[in-house]
């Protein structure tokens, strides 16, 4: 009797510990949803979102920024843990607790500009070595279509460097991050749309279903009131 009630201890202090315990919130260097400024600030228009949601809720975190593969395997494997900005798909659907939608966004296709390089459907991209980055959904999704000549990379920024010295011909990235990477001066252009995302903060399934719902309450609240809009055109 005395074991069963020292175990029965131990489970209500750890399933307390998870829904008490401050939440680590994972993300990446993925300009303008989340990167880190000159002054080593966390900044974006996901980050943003996300630190709102969170002071709101009164929820405790750190944030960091990881690789991306790294980031989302915290997440996936360790309690407390989240990770933005993560497209949610059918394969991931189940394996994450969803804040959404931090950011409704496109995976896409680019390549150097002014190549004339030029397809107008998924099927004739095929025949092109395409750079893509470990865990991400663009990369996924082309894997699934059959794309025989991918190229992975553990960032977009190193992907970026084999298209520019042509280890490959097209790199997928979100639409929002090539408008990113425009604006700072690269020299790179949309060939042609992969498909939609929507994107959130992606949680460990051992958060608590309250911690999930506050945040998500929040969320909702900050869209509603245009806050989500205005954060997202101070970027632009």
């Amino acid at each position: 009797m005395k074991l069963i009630k020292t175990l029965f201890f131990v489970i209500v202090t750890f399933a307390s510990s998870l829904h008490a315990g401050k939440l680590m919130i994972n993300t990446e260097e993925y300009a303008p949803l989340s990167f880190t400024d000159k002054n080593g600030k966390i900044k974006g228009i996901a980050t943003e979102q996300v630190e709102l949601i969170l002071k709101r809720a009164n929820i405790d975190y750190d944030m960091k920024v990881y690789p991306w593969a790294r980031a989302y395997k915290n997440a996936e494997t360790e309690a407390n843990h989240c990770v933005f900005t993560t497209s949610n798909t059918p394969q991931r659907a189940n394996l994450f607790k969803w804040v959404e939608p931090l950011s409704l966004n496109k995976s896409i296709l680019v390549k150097v500009k002014g190549s004339s390089l030029s397809v107008t459907t998924l099927e004739e991209a095929k025949q092109y070595k395409i750079g893509i980055q470990n865990q991400d959904v663009g990369g996924d999704f082309l894997k699934k279509a059959g794309f025989p000549k991918l190229s992975a990379a553990g960032d977009v920024n190193k992907s970026l460097k084999k298209l520019k010295s042509k280890r490959v011909d097209m790199v997928a990235m979100a639409e929002s991050r090539y408008h990113a990477m425009v604006d700072g001066g690269e020299s790179i252009e949309k060939v042609i749309d992969i498909f939609a995302l929507k994107m959130g903060l992606a949680c460990n399934k051992l958060v608590s279903d309250e911690t999930i719902a506050s945040l998500q309450k929040e969320l909702d609240k900050i869209i509603s009131d245009g806050t989500q809009q205005k954060i997202t055109n101070s970027y632009k």
